[in-house]
């Protein structure tokens, strides 16, 4: 670690034994029982998953909008809390497919998780149309939530256009990998 990351010394020599470290572990959950009389599970609490893809927070989002558009679409709460978990059942389970499939290879011990990881994923990450298929992951557009809830892709040129602190590069491939795929 300190050779990638020598700032991390500071941290790292406090460190005297295992017992100071917690190891984390990551659970796949779907709560199939959504929905109550007037409860919902939005989030974790219906669709845990491991890290790697970076999807927690941006599911919850989605979650919470699905709910606020149900609610106010429904014509009662019962229908309401039906439409917000329908229009985002498939988006869920996709991702907590794609979660399941790929934590081995980066939540595993095994030597050959690691290996397929870094010498065939990693490499095949920047191949057409696997680049693309990596940036809609990561960024969360896999499986294309946002039209079901009335969402539409942002214009990331125009965004482009206005941010002045971004780099203009870096910007300009995240608008393309997007867009395009």
């Amino acid at each position: 670690m300190l050779a990638l990351w020598p700032d991390t010394r500071v941290i790292l020599d406090r460190i005297t034994n295992r017992d100071q470290l917690t190891f984390a572990q990551y659970a796949h959950r779907t709560t199939q029982r959504l929905v109550d009389d007037r409860f919902i599970a939005i989030g974790d609490a219906w669709h845990s998953a491991s890290p790697q893809l970076g999807q927690g927070a941006n599911m919850a989002l989605l979650d919470a909008w699905s709910l606020s558009r149900g609610l106010e679409e429904g014509r009662t709460l019962a229908e309401g809390l039906r439409l917000a978990t329908s229009w985002r059942r498939d988006h869920v389970g996709l991702y907590q497919w794609v979660t399941a499939l790929f934590t081995p290879l980066y939540q595993s011990d095994k030597a050959w998780h690691a290996a397929l990881r870094d010498h065939l994923l990693a490499p095949v990450s920047g191949i057409w149309p696997a680049a693309q298929i990596q940036a809609q992951l990561m960024s969360g557009l896999f499986g294309f939530p946002l039209a079901p809830l009335g969402l539409n892709l942002p214009d990331y040129e125009a965004l482009l256009a206005s941010s002045s602190s971004a780099s203009s590069s870096t910007m300009s491939a995240i608008a393309s990998s997007l867009s395009h795929s």
